[in-house]
């Protein structure tokens, strides 16, 4: 966390960007170091689009807004902050769609309403559009271990849903994913060279990493034909290693997670994969995710591992865009874990699914977060065999292809069915 007194965490970070040999600014950073060409830097001017109906505040409405979020997050205990040190987060659009998120640090409310109305003015003296000023929120990895069995090489989700039957067509190739989590372990045999670049928002540093984004990379990109470990079910593709969440515990922020979407948009994701979920959402996080929309970017999400909690709503899945993906079980019902509601759109292999993790070995995790990514791996290779299609045509495939499970149609537990690689990707 920022310190008191108003320090200011600048919308525009400069995470550590790694390569296998070196360690430089991402400011310094010469361009794309992908050799498969996947992961191209866009040019934000030109991909962006204009601004419709977005209504900026006023400096005066910031204060106003910071005082409240102040508020809560003293008397709230859902909402990060406390005596002496409460962050907010204050959201604004540039001229070309781009969001700038700024998280700043506050001692007291009269600090908090001063300071905010400065930042909001000068914001719109460089032409910034405010769009809101909130609380942080946390966000966290949605998936748990099962076993650490590193010998066992039942892959079961790869077999029931033929995704070896897709790969005659395409295994991903040329098609950029982005893993957006708690870090990468860059070093792992089955992900050797998988990984083209690397950002941390964490302060944690890439050179830090954790079992669950491992596992979540392995399931999409494993390395097939090695003689060893798993195979991803898109293992053609390259990887954008995006670190929002800590390593050990997998938690982060709403700020930290719409910046490395931001990022991942900008260094060229076609797909980015969020196995996070959170009790609530943002405007910084919708901004992200309006802003990964608005450049053609599918983005998928957990649905959620709250199915025996009451099955609260889980963000970012139940925002509009992301294809929120619930789970199922290698007999093909739902998880007891999964979360059923409104906005989950398909269901997964989620449950003792067998991928990698950190020092070099392999583990079976369940959870929402290991549907995510064979979504996600779905979307790449649907991407890679039309390359002309949107990712609004994409997202319609592997929703449109599902096939019905429980109740006729829709429904809360599997959404409009259970993916079918094949017919998806056609």
């Amino acid at each position: 966390m920022w310190s008191s007194g108003a320090s200011r965490k600048r919308a525009r970070p400069r995470p550590t960007v790694t390569t296998s040999t070196t360690t430089i600014p991402l400011a310094a950073q010469p361009g794309p170091i992908d050799s498969s060409t996947a992961c191209h830097p866009i040019s934000v001017a030109a991909a962006s689009v204009p601004l419709v109906g977005v209504n900026s505040i006023t400096p005066q409405q910031a204060a106003a807004e910071a005082s409240t979020a102040f508020t809560y997050a003293l008397i709230d205990p859902t909402v990060l902050g406390g005596p002496g040190s409460v962050p907010v987060v204050v959201t604004s659009l540039d001229s070309n769609g781009r969001p700038e998120i700024q998280q700043v640090n506050f001692a007291s409310l009269n600090q908090a309403r001063t300071e905010v109305a400065a930042i909001a003015t000068e914001n719109i003296s460089q032409g910034l559009q405010v769009l809101s000023v909130e609380t942080e929120s946390e966000l966290h990895s949605v998936g748990s271990p099962v076993t650490n069995d590193p010998f066992r090489p039942s892959q079961w989700a790869l077999a029931q849903f033929n995704f070896e039957g897709v790969w005659a067509n395409t295994t991903g190739t040329g098609v950029c994913v982005a893993v957006v989590d708690s870090g990468i372990a860059l070093n792992h045999p089955d992900l050797a060279g998988k990984v083209v670049r690397s950002a941390d928002f964490t302060g944690e540093g890439t050179n830090v990493y954790g079992d669950h984004a491992t596992h979540v990379a392995g399931i999409i990109a494993a390395l097939p034909n090695n003689g060893q470990g798993t195979v991803g079910a898109a293992p053609g593709v390259s990887l954008l290693n995006a670190k929002a969440l800590t390593s050990a515990r997998g938690e982060g922020t709403t700020t930290e997670v719409a910046n490395a979407i931001i990022w991942a948009v900008d260094e060229g994701a076609r797909v980015i994969n969020t196995s996070i979920g959170g009790s609530s959402g943002s405007s910084a996080l919708q901004q992200a995710i309006n802003y990964a929309q608005s450049h053609d970017v599918v983005l998928v999400a957990s649905g959620g591992n709250d199915g025996l909690n009451g099955n609260p709503a889980s963000w970012p899945a139940a925002y509009d865009w992301p294809i929120a993906a619930a789970s199922v079980t290698d007999t093909g019902v739902r998880s007891s874990f999964s979360t059923e509601g409104s906005y989950i759109d398909v269901a997964a292999p989620g449950s003792s699914i067998l991928s990698t993790i950190t020092s070099n070995r392999y583990a079976y995790m369940s959870g929402t977060s290991m549907a995510a990514p064979h979504v996600t791996a779905l979307a790449a290779l649907a991407r890679a065999a039309h390359p002309t299609e949107s990712a609004t045509q994409i997202r319609s495939r592997i929703i449109d292809t599902a096939t019905d499970t429980g109740a006729a149609g829709w429904d809360s537990s599997y959404g409009s069915g259970v993916i079918n690689p094949p017919a998806a990707v056609g």
